[in-house]
């Protein structure tokens, strides 16, 4: 259990560093598009890509990639020192879990997104109980 919540703790904080940097020196866009075109190759799906990205919303993400990216760097480190960290990563669960109710907000409220980003949102709802579960686990094992 340890080594499967280690890994997991820095797969998930490896691509929100990298992700972030996409964000940061590339542009929201540019990221969006990567994964709407990845997820075209991996389907199939022929759909219309998204909406374009005004430049107020691309300022806006870029400030938020750095708070992504800091995150990420926390994972990895949390991974890395587990001992010293174990009791930080529920909380680091329920950061990634709002982020994904935010998605789901903003589908309710404003409508579906790319089917890229709906598979993001229930990856963000989905995977913090596993984590958590993990998590109970290990630290029962630590102490």
């Amino acid at each position: 259990m340890l080594s499967a919540l280690r890994a997991l703790l820095f797969l998930l904080g490896v691509s929100a560093i990298f992700i972030a940097a996409s964000i940061l020196f590339l542009g929201a866009e540019v990221t969006a598009r990567a994964g709407e075109g990845g997820w075209a190759t991996l389907t199939g799906w022929r759909g219309p890509v998204g909406e374009g990205w005004p430049a107020t919303m691309d300022s806006e993400l870029r400030f938020y990639a750095a708070i992504w990216g800091a995150y990420g760097i926390l994972l990895v480190l949390v991974a890395t020192n587990m001992a010293a960290h174990i009791d930080r990563i529920p909380w680091l669960a329920a950061v990634f879990f709002a982020g994904g109710v935010g998605r789901a907000i903003s589908h309710l409220v404003v409508g579906p997104p790319h089917p890229f980003f709906t598979v993001l949102m229930a990856v963000e709802l989905l995977l913090p109980p596993i984590i958590v579960l993990l998590w109970r686990q290990v630290r029962r094992q630590l102490r």
